[in-house]
């Protein structure tokens, strides 16, 4: 039975990534062994495809602010009711941020596990520039940061 352990499993067991994958369609954004482990173990393709649908947004924000790693945040509660979120830090005007958000999309269902101990379970996920002629930017699990 697939529940918040398997998620931690997903997490505990990429450390880093001998091979990237592509969407067909979308060649700016590279994913690794990790990210492809959790959506194939949890059935959460969709979750790199929203990534990609937010990556027009991303890639505004890098040619505005030249910021190269970005968190992805999903968020959802025990009915599984969230959002997911695309941030970064730096500054606006001259002052640091820690949280600016480039795109937030609220989810009426998201179909992760969620821990049965906390109001809120919350998955994260790196988006870091990997190329720069051309952009292309790498999704990967924290635990292969």
């Amino acid at each position: 039975m697939i529940n918040y352990n398997t998620v931690q499993q997903i997490y505990n067991r990429n450390y880093g990534s001998m091979q990237l994958f592509k969407r067909p369609f979308f060649n700016q954004l590279a994913y690794t062994e990790g990210v492809m482990d959790f959506q194939q173990t949890l059935n959460a393709y969709w979750v790199v495809d929203n990534v990609i649908s937010y990556m027009p947004e991303v890639l505004k924000c890098f040619k505005e602010t030249e910021d190269t790693f970005y968190v992805i945040e999903i968020c959802l509660d025990k009915e599984h009711k969230g959002y997911m979120e695309v941030y970064h830090e730096g500054y606006i005007n001259n002052q640091y941020n820690k949280h600016i958000t480039v795109i937030k999309q609220d989810i009426p269902y998201i179909d992760l596990p969620v821990k049965s101990d906390e109001e809120v379970t919350t998955y994260k996920f790196y988006l870091t520039l990997s190329n720069y002629e051309p952009v292309q930017f790498t999704l990967l699990l924290p635990s292969e940061y």
